[in-house]
């Protein structure tokens, strides 16, 4: 069994393990994904599959039930991706780092810090700092790889998966 795969197993294991505490966090986990524009990301590298797979398969009549899927299937993979995050920030935050993270990322600080970092105000960029500097900010530095690590671990297998069924879809034979 290869890395990925024993990743997804042990997050599955893990989401299915859930107690009454973690039952609460999931939505706001779940909302915080949202808002931190993590699902933006997924939903703009679906879009971008969707481009790369219609210039190595064009739009045909053999092929239109799989273009037809794919354009319905965005909402569905996007769920996917979210089901497989969530118990990763469950298991390495609380409900009120949860709820931090959710309120820094609602702030216009956080929301430029999302959109364009690049055009912070001064006084953004202190809020970002101090953001950073507190205790749930310096969990999630303190996280950092092992965050990265289990999400690309993750967005691997989404990403793989969701390329292989796109191109069983959409392959004329």
């Amino acid at each position: 069994m290869n890395y990925t795969k024993l990743l997804v197993f042990t997050i599955i294991l893990i989401s299915l393990n859930l107690n009454g505490q973690d039952s609460e966090i999931i939505p706001k986990v779940s909302s915080y994904l949202e808002t931190n524009g993590t699902i933006k990301q997924y939903q703009n590298a679906y879009r971008e599959l969707l481009n790369l797979m219609e210039k190595q398969f064009p739009k045909s009549d053999k092929n239109g039930n799989g273009w037809a899927y794919l354009a319905n299937n965005e909402e569905k993979a996007l769920k996917e991706i979210k089901d497989l995050l969530v118990p990763i920030y469950v298991k390495h935050f609380t409900i009120d780092d949860i709820d931090k993270m959710q309120s820094f990322y609602e702030t216009a600080a956080g929301i430029q810090l999302i959109t364009n970092s690049d055009q912070l105000s001064e006084s953004q960029k202190v809020e970002v700092n101090d953001f950073y500097s507190s205790g749930v900010g310096l969990r999630i530095k303190e996280k950092q790889q092992v965050l990265s690590t289990e999400i690309a671990g993750v967005s691997e297998y989404w990403s793989r998966d969701l390329y292989e069924a796109a191109v069983l879809l959409l392959k004329e034979e």
